[in-house]
C-alpha cells in the first residue's frame, strides 16, 4: 500500500471504500460498548456474548459517543435537520455522515459489463491489446450512528449507492 493510498483511507477513499455497512456498524458499536469493547457478532440470540477485542476504554467510548451526539444535535451538525423529530422524543442518537467517491463498473441494460480496448505492454515489452471495464466515478452516501447515547442498544450502517454526499 502506498503513502497516497494511505492518504485516501484516512479521508475515507480507496482501500476504505470497501467497508461493508456490517463492518462500520461493528466499529460504531465498539463506541456505543459501554465499556470500549468489540463483541463478536453473532446471529443465534442464544449464544451469550463473546468480546473480540478491547479497543477504547470506557471514557474514550463515552467521548466518540458524545462527539457523535454533535452530529445529531450540535449547531453545526451534518445530520441535525434529519433528526429534529427523534430529538424532540427524547431519544438521543450519535452519528456520523460520510462521503465515499469510488470508481464503479458500467453495465449495459442487460447487465452485461461494458469494455473499451486498450493496449499496454507485457513482461516482454511486447504490445497487447485488452478489454478493459469501462468505468465511472460515483459518490455514495454514508451514516452511522448508534442509540439511545446515555445506553446504546443499537448500532445501524447505511449506505445509499449513488446517493451523493453523506449529509444529505
Amino acid at each position: 500500500i502506498s503513502n497516497y493510498d494511505i492518504g485516501l483511507e484516512g479521508m475515507g477513499q480507496g482501500y476504505a471504500g470497501q467497508m461493508t455497512p456490517f463492518q462500520m456498524a461493528l466499529i460504531v458499536s465498539a463506541a456505543a460498548n459501554m465499556e470500549g469493547k468489540l463483541m463478536k457478532p453473532r446471529i443465534e440470540m442464544s449464544q451469550p456474548p463473546q468480546t473480540y477485542a478491547q479497543v477504547l476504554s470506557p471514557q474514550q467510548a463515552q467521548a466518540i459517543r458524545e462527539i457523535m451526539a454533535l452530529v445529531t444535535e450540535g449547531s453545526g451538525g451534518t445530520a441535525t435537520r434529519v433528526f429534529g423529530g427523534v430529538r424532540s422524543a427524547g431519544i438521543r442518537v450519535g452519528g456520523k455522515t460520510g462521503t465515499a467517491e469510488k470508481q464503479a463498473p458500467v453495465y449495459d441494460k442487460d447487465g452485461k459489463l461494458k469494455t473499451v480496448k486498450r493496449k499496454r505492454k507485457d513482461k516482454d515489452g511486447k504490445i497487447i491489446e485488452y478489454d478493459a471495464p469501462v468505468m465511472y466515478e460515483r459518490t455514495d452516501s454514508w451514516f452511522v450512528c448508534t442509540a439511545p447515547i446515555e445506553r446504546p442498544q443499537l448500532a445501524i450502517a447505511v449506505v445509499v449507492e449513488g446517493g451523493g454526499f453523506g449529509a444529505k
